[in-house]
Formats: C-alpha cells, structure tokens, sequence
C-alpha cells in the first residue's frame, strides 16, 4: 500500500496563554510521535508557529520540543513539507538544514496514487486582499529581513507575536465570512485538470466533491485539533484528541 498523506495547518504554537499552549503542544507532539514508524509523509499547510523568524545564531527556546521531534520524524526517513504561510514568512537555512523539512516558499504541487495534488496555504486569495499581497512582498524582501535581524530577539519576537495576534484576529473575521473566494479558487484548480486542492488559512475544515476533484481544508490545529489524510487517492477529515484519532469525517459529495 502507498504511503499516507497526513496535512496539518495553523497550529500558531506561540499565540495563547500557557494552559492552552500547553495542551496544544501536548496534543501536536503526541501527533507526531504517533507517525514514527508508519510509512507516510507530512505535510504542513502553513503557520505551524505565530511568528518564526531565524536570526542567524539564535531561535525562541518555546518550539525546541517540536522542531526536535519533527527532525526525529526527518530521520526516521519521513519526509517533511512546509509551505510557508503568513505567520512564518521567513523560513531558511536552520529549518532546512538543522531540521531536515522541505520548504516552499509558496504552492507545492505533487501527484500521489496517480492524483494530481495543489497545496497552498492560502493567505492573500481574497479578491479584496491586493493590499496584503503587495505587503507580503516588502515582508519578504531581503533587504527588510537583514533590516529587522539587528532587532534584539527579545525585542524582534515579542514585537512580533504582539501584529501576529492582530493579524489573525482581522484574518478570522475577514475569512470565516468568504470562504466562496477560497472554494473558487480550488474549483479553478480542480478545472485546470487537478485532482485535488489542499489549502489552509481560513481555521475552517472543508472536505468538498467539485467534479472529479476535491476542496480540502485541513482546518486548524489552534483549537479544533483537526487534519486531514489522503488515503488511496481519496481525502477526509480527523480531530486528534491524545493517543488515536478519536474521530474521523469521511469525505462525502457535496
């Protein structure tokens, strides 16, 4: 049998307050550790962390627990995807190198079990979000992220935990109410000759027939927990809750 296809998204480790954090991150490792020795590849549809930003001799001491077991799950021979969203535009060389994960900067396409797969995470796919996408470029210019290294850690990642919070505060308002945008934009994939469309961002679960093809949203892991497999060619929905999945949404037409 092929190999799984495990895809999570928006874990925004960093975002709560201690007790939520801290079951989060329980639950998230247990997660991992549960795919050690099942042949399967993960994939992370963006914004694993609130905010990551890799200066060059230093990263916040919070997410050690997870970067090791996701290099442990690396060296178990489980190859590793992040897609870059939002929160975590400045991933590079230690996520890379040190960890093992294969990064892309914007959308990874693959083909699994003879279907052709577009993941993306998602952010700036509102017809109304022109100016966030001219923001994501400035963001990712080289120039501003050599600019914004001289910031002391203890100053650079408080500073930007604290516009992470307010932009996932605007984002939550803003995608909950135009999820079509996001289902439009899979179906044009899906007519494109895709089989399959993955995205992340909106924190809402999807699992949509269109045609021959399928909308999937794995959802969020900030407080619903959930992921989404693909299994033989086809996709579906599960919420972690410890030790096995606890509860699975099979994909069904719509």
């Amino acid at each position: 049998m092929d190999e799984k296809i495990y895809i999570i998204s928006d874990a925004h480790i960093g975002a709560q307050r201690a007790g939520m954090e801290e079951k989060k991150t329980a639950l998230l490792l247990s997660f991992l550790q549960s795919l050690q020795d099942q042949p399967c590849r993960l994939i992370i549809c963006g914004d694993l962390f609130d905010f990551w930003f890799e200066y060059r001799h230093a990263i916040p001491n919070r997410h050690f627990h997870i970067l090791a077991q996701l290099s442990s799950l690396v060296r178990s021979g489980i190859p590793i995807d992040y897609i870059a969203g939002n929160h975590d535009f400045w991933l590079g060389a230690f996520m890379r190198r040190e960890v093992g994960l294969q990064l892309h900067r914007d959308a990874l396409e693959l083909t699994h079990q003879d279907k052709k797969i577009y993941l993306l995470h998602g952010d700036g796919l509102l017809k109304k979000d022109y100016g966030y996408r001219a923001l994501k470029r400035v963001l990712r210019h080289p120039l501003n992220v050599w600019l914004y290294r001289w910031l002391h850690p203890d100053i650079g990642v408080p500073l930007a935990l604290f516009f992470s919070q307010m932009s996932r505060d605007a984002d939550k308002a803003a995608d909950q109410q135009s999820d079509e945008d996001y289902r439009a934009f899979a179906f044009a994939k899906i007519d494109q000759g895709y089989d399959m469309v993955v995205l992340g961002h909106t924190h809402v679960p999807a699992c949509v027939r269109y045609r021959h093809g399928w909308y999937v949203n794995a959802g969020n892991w900030l407080t619903a927990f959930s992921y989404a497999v693909i299994e033989d060619g086809l996709p579906s929905l599960h919420r972690w809750e410890g030790r096995t999945q606890a509860s699975s949404t099979a994909a069904a037409a719509h």
